[in-house]
């Protein structure tokens, strides 16, 4: 990098990191469509989210959201996370293009009266959030998952698992021993435990 470049690079960090909490070195939040509750927002090092995306935290009405992102996280285009309590994202996660985030939602018992719902989400380290998919308030995502485009991820699960549709469920978990990707069951948890059966874990391999 010459001299300019890192001129440069020193300005862009040095006004981003006015508007955040936290923000690492050699992390960037390339020009964000929206920044809410710019100081709870804590990024680690080695950090890049590209253009567009809409980090929120709440921080009124009683709440102090936070966002905490971990080293070596790479965000594509439109992200969006919202935090009302504290979503953490893990090192070293990928997160497709348009992927939302949010660790609350709305509970809307009369047209008169809008509630705020809220529960943590916490993604695992090294996980891979698909293009345009969701994971919802209450998640927990263990290391490694991988959650496939357009899913709506609405419950957590253990390390390791691949997930696919709306509501997301598992179908396949890696098994570090084998060094390959195994059947389970809807939850993660094995095909033994499911009621298929070890034959059956195989041939959904």
């Amino acid at each position: 990098m010459g001299l300019i470049a890192r001129a440069r690079y020193r300005l862009a960090h040095a006004w981003q990191a006015r508007r955040l909490g936290a923000l690492g070195a050699r992390s960037a939040v390339m020009r964000p469509e929206m920044i809410g509750g710019g100081e709870g927002i804590l990024v680690g090092a080695d950090v890049t989210i590209r253009p567009h995306a809409r980090l929120e935290c709440v921080r009124d009405g009683g709440f102090r959201g936070e966002i905490h992102i971990g080293d070596g996280t790479d965000a594509q285009l439109y992200l969006h996370v919202g935090a009302a309590e504290r979503v953490t994202i893990g090192r070293k996660v990928l997160i497709a293009g348009r992927v939302y985030i949010s660790d609350h939602d709305h509970d809307w018992p009369d047209p008169t009266m809008l509630k705020l719902v809220v529960a943590p989400v916490a993604i695992g380290d090294g996980c891979w959030l698909g293009e345009g998919s969701c994971v919802l308030k209450g998640v927990t995502l263990g290391a490694g998952c991988i959650v496939g485009a357009n899913a709506v991820v609405t419950r957590s699960f253990p390390e390791r698992c691949m997930l696919v549709g709306v509501p997301a469920r598992a179908i396949k978990r890696f098994d570090p021993a084998a060094g390959a990707w195994r059947g389970c069951g809807p939850r993660g948890e094995p095909i033994d435990a499911a009621g298929g059966g070890r034959d059956a874990g195989r041939a959904g391999a």
